[in-house]
């Protein structure tokens, strides 16, 4: 009897420490806020029904000291920060981190209002443009234990159309659509019309008869800008009981673009003004496919004329070096260029390598595949007129200079 309560006893002295440990870590939580609200649409003073809302933590500014903003000044949890508005366009947003955020509220035919800014904008947060953006978005701060009120109302955005055809006649079916925007310093940028991109309203494409409307933009000077499709598709179990298996990836090369007026270069493109919820309609645009052209060449030692199993091969207009297009050599150093315009170019190869394949193991379980180096040489240029198919182009690159064989010691 006396074992058994001694048990007891010392089981109970042993769990208390552990039922204090937990109470005192509950006790520890962070209070936390709760956002709550409602998103109207301001041309029709509705609903706007299952609009995205999301939240993101306005980053801290840098200072001399810090170049960039400390982890520990932004809200150390990220759950339950975005919601979907419901059929009254009510929204709420429960424990949420104590801090400050913007909200940004998203639905197709509206103003993404980051479409107002370029990549650059957005990931250096200058002074101004945290001006810019604080003016377009509202600003909240969450205390906890407090319900913070939001009110958002998006603004309709304008819209691009038209149909883009073949130079016979045919139309261009299923081509990815992209608006570059004018930006104030002249040159044009991407502009994101959807909030999240890819995942609610992926990037536009022409139909089956080559028409296009991109929607969610907002005033500003425009130019269209249509990419050929280079995507590889493997499909397999089309029949039978095991499933379809879908593999897509892009081609060697990257896309080639077409710019509104029919060119092929973006300092020509044709550029159309677009004002606050209007409708740019009838941008046509034709893809010149009689003036496309292919280039095969090989890339080869200049020492001795043997061929490289390892370079990358660029094509970039003379004048302004612009790129073109980009392939890698195979294992035989030969390479293709598709879908080259006619013009005036340079072909320049870069990283040109002996390589053999090893096998490495990064953990005892795996292996690896990779490519050791067994001599590196220089980058090489040379011009390249493109006014029908070109074959046999041979780029012989050098041996590395005296700084690029330091540096390749330096770093094997």
């Amino acid at each position: 009897m006396k074992n058994w309560t001694l048990g007891v006893w010392t089981l109970g002295m042993a769990a208390g420490p552990c039922l204090l440990a937990q109470q005192a870590a509950v006790k520890a939580e962070p209070a936390m806020g709760r956002v709550a609200g409602q998103v109207t649409c301001a041309d029709t003073n509705a609903p706007a029904r299952f609009a995205l809302v999301a939240l993101e933590p306005v980053p801290p500014e840098k200072t001399a000291e810090s170049k960039g903003p400390k982890r520990d000044e932004q809200p150390a949890q990220r759950a339950d920060t975005t919601a979907m508005t419901d059929l009254e366009g009510h929204f709420a947003l429960e424990k949420i981190p104590p801090g400050r955020y913007y909200v940004f509220g998203s639905l197709a035919g509206y103003v993404n209002p980051l479409a107002l800014f370029n990549k650059a904008q957005l990931k250096e947060l200058s002074a101004e443009t945290r001006k810019q953006l604080a003016a377009a978005v509202p600003v909240i701060d969450v205390e906890p234990n407090q319900v913070a009120a939001v009110t958002l109302r998006l603004e309709r955005a304008s819209e691009v159309s038209g149909t883009v055809l073949y130079d016979d006649g045919s139309p261009a079916i299923g081509l990815g659509v992209q608006l570059l925007r004018k930006g104030k310093d002249g040159k044009l940028d991407e502009v994101r019309t959807e909030l999240v991109g890819g995942m609610f309203s992926s990037q536009a494409m022409t139909d089956d008869r080559g028409r296009y409307r991109v929607i969610g933009a907002p005033a500003g000077e425009y130019t269209v800008r249509v990419s050929l499709r280079t995507e590889k598709i493997q499909l397999t179990g089309l029949l039978g009981e095991g499933g379809t298996s879908i593999d897509i990836h892009n081609e060697d090369g990257g896309a080639l673009s077409i710019y509104l007026g029919n060119g092929f270069r973006k300092k020509d493109a044709k550029l159309t003004k677009v004002g606050e919820g209007e409708a740019a309609a009838g941008l046509d645009m034709t893809i010149q496919i009689a003036g496309l052209h292919t280039v095969h060449g090989t890339v080869t030692a200049k020492r001795d004329g043997h061929a490289l199993n390892k370079a990358e091969v660029q094509l970039v207009y003379a004048d302004d070096q612009e790129l073109v297009r980009s392939v890698h050599a195979d294992k035989d150093g030969n390479f293709t260029l598709d879908y080259v315009p006619e013009d005036k170019y340079l072909l320049k190869a870069k990283g040109a390598a002996d390589v053999e394949e090893v096998e490495v193991h990064p953990y005892p379980e795996m292996t690896v595949k990779q490519d050791k180096v067994l001599h590196s040489y220089g980058d090489a240029e040379q011009p390249l007129t493109v006014q029908g198919d070109v074959g046999k182009v041979e780029v012989a690159v050098p041996e590395p200079t005296a700084t690029a064989s330091a540096a390749l010691s330096a770093h094997p």
